[in-house]
């Protein structure tokens, strides 16, 4: 991902969409408008159900007919996807403009919006392909290269739909970036803008799935571990990426997450005990990688995740390429992404996305809120009206208690989580037994370094990710509490458990050394035997 300073240009891009401030308005749904391709056989069905889960009016279901394509040029997009919207929504009154002139150019300006959220459906478009035509009409004006290329997201496009008069070629500054968390996208700002986003992804049970995983995670809560991936890069151009992802991370431990935070240039390994996945932020490849490609590997249900690459979302609709749509195959409610080159500096900023969204912004809000580029390439993946912080967590307590939902014990350890230390343990203890939690007993184990809680854990859980990650935390207690045989016991039934995988080295290594540790010498021959051939037949 390139990374360019372009502030000084994108500068003067300022005064097209100048900024307004907000006042209170409509409820977001009630200022959506569903789009949908009539070419696409699925399109109308999946955009009749979210209106019927979401509540929004039938006369703001919007019909296009274009090809089924994930790339169009720009041409199509104007005549078969811009101006189809655009006729819409004056049509039903939701738009209202009026001829202006702006410095000597006539122009059409939009006085009244009825309209903030433009949701597009399976099979609309995602992203407009260079045209060589404006390529060379911008290259008129001087600006930097990246000022040149006008290939951009359909979204990204649309989102500047009620203003006329704007340059194709290069970002334009988004207004509704850097402003106050607590203030709604309402008029006049949807005079200027709309907030875009789009259910789409790999297929349509997907798309149907992703709705349904929404509206759950809204009632009952966002619960599982956050996962967030940094480079420990210090070039300039691009540290800012770690900074937000670690940032983020912060964001979630205060929010009583547990969260784990890899500050190494390498991603997660294949083999890291990556469990319950329900917050992921990462960076830098070009496609899905680590433990994600696991088989069995399913994020939690409302899941949000993201992945920095400059090709990120070049497709949605695949379970291979880039990581948008395989994130989205393997369970994720919400994704974003880009479709070309963006540059680091204007994609979304990582942590002040999830700021907003822990806030309780909508997933559309947060994201447009975090990314400062209008007529670019981003794209926000998921139910844009999804709130997965909107519930406090102590409701969410409640109504989880009273339906009797097994994401019970992950609310109470975030509960955990924000407590002091001593009232920590006292409630981790009494909900750990009360419930027979995995989750709380290995919670209990990390607070109080209690083998038995440990082992408690292990009794409770089934799946084998958790019983590694479990294990070597009980293997490390054990030597801390000076008991070698019984950590060595462990990593033995690891590797009889495991076999040879990518870290098993760490359990041989640790088995050989602790046998030595305790006089085995034959034991640490034969571990360090076990190491030898593997090495050998690399």
């Amino acid at each position: 991902m390139a990374s360019k300073r372009l502030s000084r240009f994108f500068c003067l891009l300022v005064v097209a969409l100048t900024p307004f401030p907000a006042s209170g308005g409509e409820e977001l749904v009630d200022q959506t408008v569903l789009v949908y391709n009539e070419r696409e056989p699925e399109g109308r069905s999946l955009a009749d159900y979210y209106a019927q889960r979401r509540g929004v009016s039938p006369h703001r279901i919007c019909p296009i007919q274009t090809r089924p394509a994930e790339t169009v040029t720009r041409r199509e997009f104007n005549e078969e996807i811009r101006e189809p919207i655009l006729r819409f929504l004056t049509r039903q009154g939701l738009l209202t403009q009026e001829p202006r002139v702006v410095g000597e150019k006539p122009l059409v300006q939009t006085i009244a919006s009825r309209v903030s959220c433009l949701i597009l459906f399976y099979g609309v478009p995602l992203r407009i392909e260079n045209d060589p035509s404006l390529q060379n009409s911008a290259a008129a004006s001087n600006a930097p290269p990246p000022f040149l290329r006008d290939e951009a997201s359909v979204d990204s496009e649309l989102a500047t739909l009620p203003t006329q008069g704007l340059p194709l070629a290069g970002p334009l500054r988004n207004p509704f970036f850097g402003t106050r968390i607590g203030i709604p996208f309402t008029p006049p700002m949807n005079c200027r803008m709309l907030l875009v986003g789009r259910l789409d992804g790999p297929d349509a049970p997907t798309v149907r799935r992703m709705i349904d995983n929404a509206l759950t995670a809204e009632r009952y809560g966002l619960h599982g571990r956050a996962y967030f991936d940094a480079r420990g890069i210090q070039d300039k151009g691009y540290h800012e990426g770690d900074i937000w992802i670690e940032k983020s991370a912060e964001l979630f431990r205060k929010a009583g997450y547990e969260c784990e935070l890899d500050e190494r240039e390498a991603l997660f390994d294949d083999d890291f005990p990556m469990t319950d996945v329900a917050i992921y932020a990462g960076w830098y490849s070009g496609h899905l990688k680590g433990p994600f490609t696991r088989p069995d590997f399913r994020f939690r249900t409302g899941a949000v995740a993201y992945h920095i690459h400059s090709s990120s979302a070049s497709s949605v609709r695949t379970q291979q390429a880039g990581w948008v749509g395989p994130m989205l195959s393997k369970g994720a409610a919400a994704s974003m992404g880009s479709v070309f080159e963006p540059y680091l500096a204007l994609t979304p900023h990582v942590d002040v996305f999830f700021e907003r969204l822990l806030a309780g912004n909508t997933f559309v809000e947060a994201g447009w809120g975090a990314d400062p580029s209008l007529s670019w390439q981003n794209v926000y993946v998921g139910d844009p009206l999804y709130r997965p912080f909107a519930t406090s967590l102590d409701e969410q307590i409640t109504r989880l208690s009273q339906d009797k939902r097994p994401e019970l014990e992950w609310a109470w350890l975030r509960k955990v989580n924000r407590l002091p230390p001593d009232e920590a343990i006292k409630l981790c203890r009494a909900r750990a037994s009360e419930l027979q939690s995995a989750v709380l007993y290995e919670k209990l184990g990390d607070l109080t370094a209690e083998p038995n809680a440990y082992q408690r854990a292990l009794e409770h859980i089934a799946d084998s990710q958790s019983q590694l990650r479990i294990s070597l935390k009980l293997a490390r207690v054990y030597e801390r509490h000076n008991q070698p045989l019984l950590a060595l016991a462990v990593y033995e039934g690891l590797y009889a458990a495991r076999g040879w995988q990518k870290n098993t080295p760490e359990f041989l290594q640790k088995a050989r050394d602790l046998a030595e540790a305790v006089g085995d010498t034959e034991k640490a021959r034969r571990w360090q035997a076990r190491i030898d051939e593997r090495l050998k037949n690399r």
